[in-house]
């Protein structure tokens, strides 16, 4: 008897304290969260089995589907936090935008880039401060791109005097698309400087750049784990590849620099005016002046011009060429748009035999402005933003973002998200008529060049050779698949800007147009 008195006030108890534990989990406030959701792991290897044999932009945007727009992975050593919606890209790029300015420490950089010296891999600091400054100022502001004029146009005269037949853009694009002929080109000589004359230099130094590129996404094993890199880099072949890499590719910047320095000596004896010898400059000559002339108490060394020059090279030959190749490839899948673009095109230069860029700059071409917007939504020269790493702790919308973690806004997810763009999978330029929506930072469903501090420096530089180049192929020929081929192949392949994975083949006829804009045929 005594016992079931005992009992029953203990029982009571114990349901009364469930009760009241059951009742704070579901009415009660909520318990802080930690970390953002992501898929499931495996011991040591982390998540990096979701990211085997696929292109990582495509399989991110899968789970960020399964886990939400802030999604955080653990890629071996490395925590991964995946940005997948504006309303995150706004919270990383502009709310927390100080806190993610920097970017990992990747091999690529250190052994290619001479420890990370140049604009796009450098870790935010006094010296990157510096140096973006200084090519805001110097090498990238409109006045300095506007003097390297006369160099995209030399070139685009000698690109467009081809032949009808089977034109392979990717190549056309490889070799026309601006900026490393700004670096290399001093305009009037020869298309390639001495040193890249041969095809099989040329061709060595392409492809050593390519590779570098290859390797600098972050997804290497040596890079995703950290505290093992100095082995995983022997042991896997990557620091010997990364060495070759940048011994082709020092030796072939200090070669260019060195050819350039009979010109610089002749323009300091000519005595030409101020005016007249920057008309004559390209980017070597600049940067080997600052050098010299030092500014703004930042001191350029050889190391740092060679990295700069690197990166504006590889912005010329990879981000622009994809642009203008994958530009084309819509145009060709869609007649209504490639008619209407290249009628608004052969209307504004009715009867020219060459058309130059400042020609293009005076011409009203709302449309072509539309479809290079619409290139760059469905295209964005790269995918997953270069990553950037965050350096103190701090949260988002409740989830924990540990110091130290990896950070990459998937801008082609977000660039195809129905949430924001109706018929989102689709090639409808129209789609930006009558909006002020524009790729300069400010509408975080629409970053191709990214946004904030590390937003991409060289828009001003690449945009007039995109506007060109588009403008030469569409104004000058009419284009068709080969025989036989019926549709564009839009297979994308790997990479950190992800190109097409075969050759685009065209074949291009050449129209030359009269006075009224009627065709002449030859």
């Amino acid at each position: 008897m005594e016992a079931q008195v005992l009992c029953q006030p203990l029982l009571i108890s114990a349901m009364a304290i469930i009760l009241v534990h059951v009742l704070k989990r579901f009415l009660g406030p909520k318990p802080p969260r930690h970390y953002p959701p992501g898929p499931w792991k495996l011991p040591v290897i982390g998540s990096m089995h979701h990211l085997v044999n696929v292109l990582p932009h495509r399989a991110l945007r899968d789970l960020a589907g399964a886990h939400g727009p802030l999604m955080m992975l653990q890629l071996g050593e490395t925590p991964l936090v995946v940005v997948s919606s504006r309303e995150m890209s706004r919270q990383v790029l502009k709310t927390h935008d100080a806190n993610f300015a920097t970017r990992p420490k990747l091999l690529t950089g250190e052994i290619v880039l001479y420890r990370w010296a140049d604009i796009l891999f450098s870790p935010s600091g006094e010296y990157w401060r510096k140096l973006r400054q200084l090519c805001a100022a110097e090498v990238l502001s409109p006045k300095r791109v506007l003097t390297f004029r006369h160099i995209r146009e030399q070139e685009v005269r000698d690109d467009d005097h081809g032949e009808s037949g089977g034109e392979d853009t990717s190549s056309r694009a490889d070799d026309a698309s601006g900026p490393e002929r700004d670096v290399l080109q001093p305009g009037d000589q020869h298309r390639l400087p001495r040193v890249l004359r041969e095809q099989t230099e040329e061709d060595e130094y392409l492809k050593a750049m390519k590779t570098g590129v290859s390797l600098a996404s972050g997804f290497t094993i040596p890079d995703l784990f950290p505290s093992w890199r100095p082995v995983l880099a022997a042991v896997t072949g990557m620091r010997r590849t990364l060495e070759d890499v940048h011994k082709t590719v020092d030796s072939t910047l200090e070669a260019v620099i060195e050819e350039r320095q009979p010109v610089r000596d002749e323009k300091a004896r000519s005595g030409k005016s101020a005016a007249a010898a920057e008309e004559a400059e390209n980017l070597v000559d600049l940067l080997i002046g600052l050098q010299e002339r030092g500014s703004s108490g930042f001191h350029l060394n050889r190391d740092s011009i060679k990295a700069i020059i690197f990166d504006m090279f590889t912005a010329g030959t990879g981000t622009l060429a994809s642009s203008l190749d994958w530009g084309m490839s819509e145009l060709m899948g869609n007649e209504r748009v490639m008619s209407k673009l290249q009628g608004e095109i052969r209307a504004a230069f009715r009867g020219k035999a060459a058309v130059m860029e400042a020609d293009i700059q005076a011409a009203d071409l709302p449309y072509l402005k539309l479809v290079i917007k619409e290139t760059l939504r469905l295209h964005p020269p790269v995918p997953l933003l270069v990553p950037r790493e965050s350096i103190d702790e701090c949260e988002i919308e409740g989830y924990k973002i540990p110091a130290k973690s990896r950070v990459i806004v998937n801008a082609w997810a977000i660039g195809r998200d129905p949430k924001y763009w109706d018929d989102a999978e689709e090639f409808k330029p129209e789609r930006f008529e009558g909006n002020t929506m524009d790729f300069m930072g400010s509408s975080y469903e629409y970053i191709p060049f990214g946004a904030g501090r590390r937003m991409c420096p060289g828009i001003s530089y690449g945009l007039p050779v995109l506007d060109m180049a588009l403008v030469q192929l569409l104004y000058h020929f009419n284009w068709s698949l080969e025989e036989g081929v019926n549709e564009v192949d839009m297979t994308e392949a790997p990479g950190l800007g992800v190109r097409r994975k075969s050759p685009l083949l065209l074949c291009a006829a050449p129209f030359v147009p009269d006075e009224t804009g009627c065709q002449i045929h030859v």
